[in-house]
């Protein structure tokens, strides 16, 4: 199965944003299901924050190509509880971006509970899509009605003998099937050899446990995983300048991984400028040094204080073992960063715009970094 991305990452944080807005009463396994998706599957489903599981639970969607539980999420979820003002504006583009009146329309025998893309609102179109519905409503209905009635008769008839001739047509995926995946000793040694083959390195730890539990768990498919680790690796190349995005689960407008001017202290900022750019340079496999750009003399190298778990700037990377981290790809252009492998983990707290040393990953949502190429 080839991987397909319908959705930007700004997409994916507006729907996240909105999700968490919207304070649904319904359990996840509920969510999951009313979008059409299997809830056992879903290894992130526990033990994780709210914010966490929207955003595993969208780009696992994304990821797989899963368009129509995409339309769903955006259409029968999210548009009935905004659908006045500018999110309604923002989840009519995304909708429009998935195609989902398309994609939808091609499954509406098997929907019980049918989407109403009739009352998103077309940002491309001067017609107010409420009024026009309201207008043609009864017309449609029964035209829909009269058409239904006799396109699902035709259905049935149909139904099993295209799917039965059809079964023994279905190409070879080259995707590798996840079923047939004996047990865990052959999970992590797949993952060994993704990372051999791209990286020239063994996972770390936490890499080896962060995806065996997705194909474990069925959610990823092996070319997903070795997309990810290329495309995040290819932006930690020796001399490349980037950004720090913290994904905490406080949605503040603290993010940014940021130098301060005084006392060498590392924050989140809001906004992207020179002080919140960092050049890569690689130690070794798998290990880098993040010099600050908007220092031109004195301390600039991102250190972890072990002592006291504080992260500050250091003046040079030779002398400072707090300058060495551990590089953990766990997303496509998502790492945490293990300072000198010792599980003291970069951490922005994006509640009050603070950056420490956590002592863990789990219980710290701001462990996980969005990096982008600046």
């Amino acid at each position: 199965m080839s991987t397909q991305f319908f959705l930007e990452e700004t997409d994916i944080d507006t729907l996240i944003n909105l999700l968490l807005r919207s304070q649904q009463s319904r359990t996840r396994e509920a969510l999951c299901i009313s979008i059409g998706i299997d809830p056992k599957r879903l290894s992130f489903i526990r033990d994780s924050s709210d914010s966490d599981f929207f955003l595993l639970l969208i780009k696992y969607l994304n990821e797989i190509g899963e368009q129509e539980a995409l339309c769903k999420l955006c259409c029968k979820e999210l548009f009935p509880v905004f659908h006045n003002g500018k999110y309604a504006n923002l989840l009519a583009e995304i909708a429009a971006k998935l195609n989902c009146e398309q994609k939808l329309s091609q499954n509406d025998t098997n929907n019980k509970q049918p989407v109403l893309l009739s009352s998103i609102p077309d940002s491309r179109a001067n017609v107010n899509p409420f009024i026009q519905f309201a207008k043609n409503k009864l017309v449609i209905g029964s035209v829909v009605f009269l058409i239904g009635l006799a396109g699902f008769s035709l259905y049935n008839q149909n139904s099993n003998s295209f799917n039965n001739s059809h079964t023994s047509e279905q190409p070879e995926s080259q995707t590798p099937n996840l079923s047939s995946t004996a047990n865990s000793k052959d999970v992590n040694q797949q993952i060994i050899s993704i990372y051999q083959e791209v990286l020239g390195r063994k996972p770390t730890n936490y890499e080896q446990k962060w995806y065996a539990n997705f194909l474990e768990q069925e959610v990823l498919p092996l070319n997903s995983i070795r997309d990810s680790i290329t495309k995040t690796s290819s932006l930690l190349q020796e001399g490349n300048v980037i950004s720090l995005q913290s994904l905490g689960e406080e949605k503040t407008d603290y993010k940014f991984l940021d130098s301060t001017i005084k006392n060498n202290n590392v924050s989140l900022a809001s906004n992207i400028d020179t002080h919140t750019k960092w050049k890569v340079h690689v130690i070794n496999d798998g290990v880098v040094a993040l010099e600050n750009q908007g220092k031109i003399n004195g301390s600039k190298w991102l250190d972890g204080v072990m002592h006291n778990n504080s992260v500050s700037l250091a003046p040079n990377k030779e002398g400072y073992t707090g300058t060495k981290w551990v590089v953990n790809i766990i997303g496509n252009g998502i790492v945490a960063l293990d300072n000198q492998g010792q599980s003291k983990w970069l951490n922005g707290v994006t509640q009050d715009g603070t950056v420490n040393l956590a002592p863990n990953t789990g219980d710290h949502t701001g462990t996980k970094w969005k990096i982008r190429k600046q």
